[in-house]
């Protein structure tokens, strides 16, 4: 009875990793059932044994689970292989961080108005002693949540690569619609190159990044303010189009995503058309051209994937942008750097800075 449920509980996971979550439980799992398949897989395996005991039938279920289980691993390997993308079998089993620099980080305040205030946490890698590029990057949470120190072990880890990481924070829908993320990124920038000595920031290296809602704070930054300067833009699992964000949203979906577009842009695109038009990247893709990566999983339920591939698709006269489409992937693939979409997220972000930061420590 124990190993028919055990089984009824890896097939339930194995099916929900392949599907569209409707819920947040469910997206939670999937998210676990992919990025940890791995671990799932020998678990199925041990049961093989057992299973035979019982019918030969259980055990082949056991070895299809398994099989099922190990599939973004070996996805994640062959894409490696294919794109020149490091990933390591070794570290699936042994999920410890791979610093090539020891890191610190803090938290610090960079802008305060009466009873507001912004944050920023900084990452900085010890013992290189001259100025280095900057990851100035948006944090996620739909635009009325979130916090500047999340990720912190996927973000202390790139910084390891020889990157300063600065996740700030910005004011939140509903009380604070779009642009005022906008003015709060340029507050973060200006105070970034404030600092920049004391930080040992090189202003001529600054790429903004985010993932999720702050994807879309970035893009829309990075191509619609061009006196920032970025150097380049990095999209994970982000809206690039929030006419299309409108467009594709439903009011009960697993992020209710009418209700957190219309609250965090102020309405529909026919009664705040400008505010539609500042939150696009894709709106001034003709006016201003950077270097841009693009990271999005094909099962992600909270932010679909089309809205990457038809920013890739414009983007596709460029040959400075880069796709990875992750085919097991959902939201947050990233969170975790040793496991499948881990590695190739982090992976793809360092060849990336590499190619168009040009740092080498």
């Amino acid at each position: 009875m124990v190993l028919v449920l055990a089984l009824l509980i890896l097939a339930f996971l194995a099916l929900n990793a392949w599907i569209v979550s409707p819920t947040r439980w469910q997206w939670q799992l999937q998210l676990v059932a992919t990025e940890f398949g791995h671990w799932l897989a020998l678990l199925s395996l041990l049961l093989i044994y057992p299973a035979a005991q019982s019918s030969r039938w259980l055990a082949v279920v056991c070895l299809l689970l398994a099989i099922v289980f190990f599939i973004p691993a070996v996805q994640a390997s062959r894409i490696a292989a294919a794109q020149g993308l490091r990933f390591s079998w070794l570290r699936l089993w042994k999920p410890v961080h791979t610093e090539k620099f020891t890191v610190k980080h803090e938290r610090r305040t960079f802008w305060r108005e009466g009873d507001q205030a912004l944050d920023v946490v900084i990452y900085r890698p010890s013992g290189i002693d001259r100025s280095l590029p900057c990851l100035l990057i948006a944090h996620t949470g739909g635009w009325d949540s979130g916090d500047p120190g999340e990720f912190e072990g996927v973000n202390t880890e790139l910084a390891s690569h020889g990157y300063v990481l600065c996740s700030y924070g910005y004011r939140l829908a509903p009380k604070h619609r779009w642009s005022a993320q906008s003015e709060d990124t340029r507050r973060a920038c200006a105070w970034i190159r404030e600092h920049a000595a004391e930080l040992g920031i090189d202003t001529d290296r600054i790429v903004l990044m985010g993932r999720s809602a702050g994807a879309q704070i970035a893009t829309a930054c990075a191509y619609g303010l061009p006196e920032l300067g970025a150097r380049a833009c990095i999209d994970v699992y982000g809206t690039p189009n929030m006419y299309l964000a409108r467009e594709w949203a439903v009011p009960d979906d697993l992020l209710k995503s009418l209700g957190l577009v219309r609250q965090y842009m102020g309405g529909d695109p026919h009664e705040v058309p400008e505010a539609y038009r500042t939150a696009s990247a894709t709106e001034f893709l003709d006016q201003h051209s950077l270097p841009t990566l693009i990271l999005h999983g094909a099962q992600d339920s909270l932010v679909g994937i089309g809205h990457s591939r038809r920013f890739s698709d414009r983007l596709a006269k460029s040959d400075d942008h880069f796709f990875l489409e992750i085919p097991w992937g959902t939201h947050g693939m990233d969170y975790f750097p040793s496991t499948p979409g881990g590695q190739l997220s982090m992976s793809a972000i360092v060849r990336f800075m590499e190619r168009f930061v040009r740092d080498t420590p």
